[in-house]
């Protein structure tokens, strides 16, 4: 009796241990990044923050290993897309996350929403949410200058807002 006792605690002991064993290795990161309706976003870039990257395959999964343990702040990007960022630490050897991405029409009717209240910052800022990778897309560049030249009317903006405008 007193020798299953003794073998409990030390049972016990050895358990609270590994299980409160911070994991000290490298790790690899696997996810998904999809849409708002769960269908997959290919060509994603995903940044780890410390020279690890990925990008998404076609069905939207990307993996990046040799990842050393902590916490990390992912970010990602891609064409037609809004940035996105999310925080994960690592506690085992493989971690898996799902990320959610709107695509850039999405957000067109709101920020459409936004210029007709003249609310231009507002506006603004949520189109630099997809500016990343954006930049050469040519409505965001539309919908940047107009809101350049509603926000501040000028002629340099108003040619700027026409210019963009022969993108399409």
């Amino acid at each position: 009796m007193r020798t299953s006792k003794f073998f409990l605690i030390i049972l016990s002991a050895l358990f609270f241990s590994c299980a409160s064993t911070k994991f000290e290795g490298k790790a690899v990161l696997t996810g998904r990044v999809c849409d708002t309706d769960g269908k997959p976003v290919p060509n994603y870039h995903i940044n780890a923050g410390i020279g690890l990257n990925a990008i998404t395959d076609a069905g939207g999964v990307f993996v990046i290993r040799d990842l050393p343990a902590g916490n990390y702040v992912i970010s990602g990007s891609g064409d037609g897309w809004c940035s996105t960022e999310q925080e994960v630490s690592f506690y085992d050897r493989k971690s898996i996350v799902c990320i959610e991405v709107e695509s850039l029409e999405s957000i067109l009717p709101q920020i459409e929403s936004f210029i007709k209240e003249k609310n231009y910052s507002a506006a603004k800022k949520l189109l630099y949410k997809s500016k990343k990778l954006n930049e050469s897309n040519a409505i965001f560049n539309c919908y940047k200058q107009l809101i350049a030249y509603c926000s501040s009317p000028s002629s340099k903006h108003e040619k700027a807002f026409l210019a963009s405008l022969e993108g399409f």
